[in-house]
């Protein structure tokens, strides 16, 4: 049967789609294949030419790093990396001792007193208002006296900051960090002003008998560590401990063992330790509240003194002005130190390095410290008082009277 036009023409549309279908069925093929090859040429490529990879046992990554684990951990490895893994910044704090309480009480008298064991707290508090009025004090000494007079501070710890067992700190509502409390006070101060800090070298020393256990004071020992904290600042070699000759006073019971109803807990008494200025020939004279002056020993024998007065083998106690002379420094030195109770167990140990101090008690004396700092040619002011300056008021408004 002969085929009709209609017919072919129907034939030859077929056999078009045919071809058309096959040519993009062959196209899509030949794009796989070429997807396939290039995929096959970057694998052969990535292996290290003439090595094995390593196997899982060989080479253990850790998750987010790009070097081995024992390479990362510092342990030896067969390839050492190229470049150093990168170090995260260290937030740990240093390390001190510690200090726990085996009984694990915290007993809080009527008086606000705190007692753990033995051992008698002040607590003490953060007051930024008052922190930054003090800090802007020093500032404005420090400021007058730029570049004739080096201005330090040095806010001195207690043993509420210090001495507190570890165990019992989470056990005290509110518990302060005196080390934060007391940069927080340096960062507010003016450029001028050098920061003494102390808290990391006593806390270094915590085990030792730095602070008393009935009395809110500090021992010699922790004066001591001050010092040398105030020395490294200075850029000067302390003299050693060793290098002093030691004495000491029994039978101390202080103003945290009156303030417990003389809490028989707190026994035995504590022992004073006070440490003689290497030089011999140094002397001092101090003027009391009535303005009277008496020839004084730096370190005084008060073993014959009343329990509660031993802390005043410290130059002398608290008077308005003490002068100190060193006939054995002949550099001109002149120091005055700003100062309360803290800074008496202090000076013993700076006599040593300055011709001339003069210690003076804000709460006491009646003067203006730049105006005296230029009339008897200082060339160091160091202010030296306890943490428990900046949360009292009273404290600051003293020392702003003889800073004009």
């Amino acid at each position: 049967m002969k085929e009709s036009p209609k017919d072919g023409r129907r034939a030859e549309n077929a056999r078009k789609k045919k071809n058309k279908k096959a040519r993009k069925v062959a196209g899509i093929l030949l794009a796989v294949f070429a997807a396939v090859f290039a995929v096959v040429a970057a694998i052969c490529f990535a292996l290290p030419r003439n090595e094995e990879p390593q196997s899982p046992t060989e080479l253990t990554e850790t998750p987010g790093s790009s070097y081995p684990t024992d390479a990362m951990e510092g342990t030896s490895a067969s390839d050492e990396p190229t470049t150093e893994p990168v170090t995260e910044p260290t937030t740990e704090k240093p390390q001190y001792p510690e200090t726990g309480n085996e009984s694990g009480t915290l007993v809080k008298y009527g008086s606000g007193i705190l007692r753990v064991g033995n051992r008698a707290f002040s607590p003490d508090g953060y007051v930024d208002s008052v922190a930054s009025k003090y800090a802007q004090l020093v500032s404005e000494t420090a400021d007058a006296l730029a570049g004739t007079v080096k201005v330090y501070d040095l806010l001195i710890p207690t043993s509420y900051g210090v001495m507190m067992p570890d165990d019992i700190k989470p056990k005290i509502a509110n518990y302060g960090d005196q080390g934060k409390n007391i940069e927080t006070v340096f960062s507010k101060m003016s450029g001028n002003v050098v920061p003494v800090r102390c808290f990391e070298n006593l806390m270094k020393h915590r085990s030792e008998y730095l602070y008393f256990r009935t009395d809110h004071h500090w021992n010699g020992i922790g004066a001591y560590y001050a010092y040398e904290s105030f020395c490294k600042t200075k850029g000067i070699t302390p003299y050693t401990m060793k290098q002093r000759k030691e004495v000491t006073f029994d039978g101390f019971l202080g103003t945290l063992y009156a303030k417990t109803d003389n809490d028989s807990n707190l026994l035995p008494a504590d022992t004073v330790y006070a440490y003689m200025p290497v030089s011999e020939n140094a002397t001092m004279k101090f003027t009391n509240t009535s303005g009277e002056t008496y020839s004084w020993p730096i370190i005084k024998d008060v073993s014959g003194w009343r329990s509660d007065a031993k802390y005043n083998t410290f130059a002398g106690s608290d008077n308005p002005l003490t002068v100190f002379d060193n006939p054995d420094v002949t550099d001109g030195s002149v120091c005055i130190v700003i100062k309360e109770s803290f800074g008496n167990a202090l000076l013993p140990f700076l006599v040593d390095h300055y011709g001339k101090i003069y210690e003076i008690d804000y709460r006491y004396w009646k003067g203006n410290l730049i105006d005296y700092a230029k009339e008897v040619g200082a060339t160091d002011i160091v202010f030296a008082n306890n943490i428990s300056m900046v949360s009292t008021g009273l404290l600051v408004g003293n020392l702003s009277k003889i800073i004009k």
